[in-house]
């Protein structure tokens, strides 16, 4: 019963728990996918980011609070972390630093060439349609600009009981070749293993 409640709140935290437990696990677990989404971005000044899936905020909030970006954005399907996140990052909001929003990563309220850089981490299992996702993220970015996917290894998340409730899982392989089929090139993969997360890969790619 808790697994299924858990893996849900993973997909879409909502509520009291997961405004007070969901946000804050969720920053503390991905603290090591965040560091190393974070180095292969490479960011500059004169970025513009798009976090897709933020959780509690914690990525969007380290590259504020470094001054990496022109400006960040985020997209969440959890209208309660889009609150929760606003009111975390309020003052980079009020000064045009940055913005929130509701939305699905398969239909971007986003213009087309609007970011530089996009990362997603932890979320490529709750898309409906990966290659649509994918074809949406290549939308919105500039030419040569910076995709950065980070998510868990098939292997290690077949070991947590939880995975059968709403994830779907893929081979490293299989979505280099999703990433490659929706117009991204120059693609490399990072490997690590933390204690909390177990094996993970941060797949890096370039808008063509």
């Amino acid at each position: 019963m808790f697994q299924s409640f858990f893996s849900r709140q993973l997909a879409r935290p909502s509520g009291l728990f997961g405004r007070l437990f969901t946000a804050r696990w969720l920053d503390k677990a991905n603290v090591g996918m965040n560091t190393l989404t974070l180095e292969s971005l490479d960011l500059a000044g004169n970025d513009r980011l798009l976090e897709v899936g933020f959780g509690g905020g914690y990525l969007l909030q380290q590259v504020l609070v470094r001054g990496r970006c022109q400006q960040v954005a985020g997209l969440d399907v959890s209208p309660d972390m889009v609150a929760h996140v606003g009111r975390r990052l309020r003052r980079y909001v009020v000064a045009g630093k940055a913005r929130v929003a509701l939305g699905d990563i398969e239909s971007m309220p986003f213009a087309d060439d609007e970011f530089s850089a996009l990362c997603s981490v932890n979320t490529l299992y709750f898309w409906r349609d990966p290659a649509r996702a994918l074809a949406e993220c290549r939308r919105v970015l500039q030419s040569a600009g910076r995709l950065v996917l980070c998510f868990n290894s098939k292997h290690d998340m077949e070991q947590w009981p939880g995975h059968v409730h709403g994830f779907s899982l893929y081979e490293l392989a299989e979505v280099e070749r999703l990433i490659a089929a929706a117009g991204f090139g120059d693609i490399t993969t990072r490997t690590a293993h933390d204690p909390v997360q177990g094996e993970f890969y941060c797949v890096r790619a370039v808008a063509t």
